[in-house]
């Protein structure tokens, strides 16, 4: 084989590892859980008063307990005892990336889940809004770049 054939072959191979490694990487970090130092009930409490007492932010739905309705259908996996839902959104920043990209209606407004496991520990999970932030550009991006700041301030509160 000619060297010209071999780096062709070697460039189109490390394209295939990256993309396999970077699909990889997003997948695992789509979805982030921060582990809280409060009870279940403490920290569903905390979301509901920092959220609630947040300008411009708010509960656009009720909170949903997933745990309830899982266990009623003998369906809640054994690593877990609680699971609860929130949904939290700002009407301002809906606005502008719905004013851009409407389709992204399907992600929004943001779910948290307090997730209490078997073994008693509490965490808080949410989208890696920081990293879709990146990923996003133009209006978008600089809307999720927004959120990512208001929730990092949001989860100190709660989980601290």
């Amino acid at each position: 084989m000619s060297n010209v054939v071999l780096v062709i072959v070697g460039v189109v191979i490390g394209l295939v590892v990256a993309a396999v490694a970077g699909v990889s990487m997003m997948r695992s970090k789509m979805v982030v859980a921060h582990k809280s130092a409060h009870s279940f009930d403490e920290t569903c409490a905390r979301i509901e008063r920092v959220v609630g007492e947040a300008e411009g932010w708010s509960f656009p739905n009720q909170s949903f307990d997933m745990g309830a309705k899982l266990t009623e259908k003998g369906a809640l996996p054994d690593n877990l005892k609680r699971v609860k839902q929130y949904y939290v959104c700002s009407p301002k920043i809906a606005k502008a990336v719905l004013g851009d990209s409407p389709q992204l209606s399907a992600i929004m407004p943001c779910t948290w889940a307090v997730l209490e496991k078997s073994d008693g520990s509490v965490w808080l999970a949410a989208m890696n809004i920081p990293m879709m932030s990146k990923m996003m550009g133009g209006v978008v991006g600089q809307s999720m770049g927004v959120v990512a700041t208001t929730e990092e301030g949001f989860m100190k509160e709660i989980l601290h």
